[in-house]
């Protein structure tokens, strides 16, 4: 699929400038570009918070009329911190437990840092401690600078390369707005979805009960696409996707590989760190609800 002007910028931005989603104030970023990037669009767009908090608000971006869609297209926008191994879809104990030994074992390696920095620091200091001096200074910014990278490792370290999850579903998405402006089809970006289910929790509460749900997961990684639910199509093509009938409320999309003995979805530590999308994938995404 050749890639429009206005798709290589999307691409470029979110893969770069805005990759990281995770603290409120790289979400605020991405969600004031993301606005002012479908309001070029269409105009009916709102923003609407929840689990507001002190210093914390999760946000949802809507584009249409969700309450009176009979379909609704949406993915997260959220991005997670680092973990280990693959990334197993709709197994949320398994990518717990992978994000808790990452940060249990950097927090272990940040402190040995630290040790071997001191120790090191005593054995060729001098004996005699002078506060003004520029030495004794310049330690102090070190060791202040140490801990506030110990505070950001000890909370999960943000996943750079995000691309594949989960920035393709959101460009895949950007191009079925731009192209597509069907009354009773909606979209909707969710918040908290990298890690958990609050961001779609709160968009079903706002749906009408016969709504079909399409849910979005890394569509643009090197690997096979899947449908599991429903099909938006009445006939039995789709073209370049696994499709496996479901009776559930929301569908899920998504790019995975499956394990043979086990069956489970997953994508390997390769297919996450990808700086390529998938362009025939994002292409059967959009087809798909044409």
């Amino acid at each position: 699929m050749e890639q429009t002007e206005i798709f290589k910028d999307w691409l470029f931005r979110y893969q770069y400038v805005y990759r990281l989603r995770r603290t409120e104030k790289s979400k605020k970023k991405f969600l004031a570009a993301l606005v002012t990037d479908i309001v070029k669009m269409r105009e009916d767009v709102q923003v609407i918070e929840y689990n507001q908090k002190k210093k914390y608000a999760a946000r949802n971006v809507y584009v249409g009329n969700i309450q009176q869609a009979d379909r609704v297209i949406c993915t997260f926008y959220d991005t997670p911190p680092e973990s280990f191994g693959s990334y197993q879809l709709f197994d949320r104990k398994d990518q717990a437990q992978k994000t808790t030994k990452f940060i249990l074992a950097s927090t272990i390696l940040a402190i040995l840092f630290g040790i071997i920095g001191t120790l090191i620091y005593m054995r060729f200091s001098a004996n005699s401690f002078q506060l003004n001096s520029l030495s004794t200074l310049g330690i102090m910014a070190v060791y202040a600078g140490y801990f506030a990278l110990l505070g950001k490792v000890t909370k999960g370290l943000s996943n750079r390369k995000t691309l594949v999850r989960n920035t393709s579903s959101i460009l895949a998405m950007l191009k079925m707005i731009g192209e597509n402006n069907q009354p009773k089809v909606a979209y909707a970006f969710l918040d908290e979805g990298s890690y958990g289910t609050q961001g779609l929790d709160e968009l079903q509460k706002q749906v009408n009960t016969n709504c079909k749900i399409y849910y979005l997961d890394s569509v643009g990684a090197s690997a096979p696409l899947h449908l599991v639910g429903e099909s938006p199509k009445s006939s039995e093509d789709h073209k370049n996707i696994d499709y496996q009938a479901a009776e559930q409320k929301v569908s899920y999309l998504f790019s995975a590989r499956r394990d043979s003995d086990s069956a489970a979805f997953y994508l390997n530590s390769a297919d996450l760190k990808e700086k390529q999308l998938n362009m025939e994938n994002i292409a059967a995404v959009t087809d798909l609800f044409q």
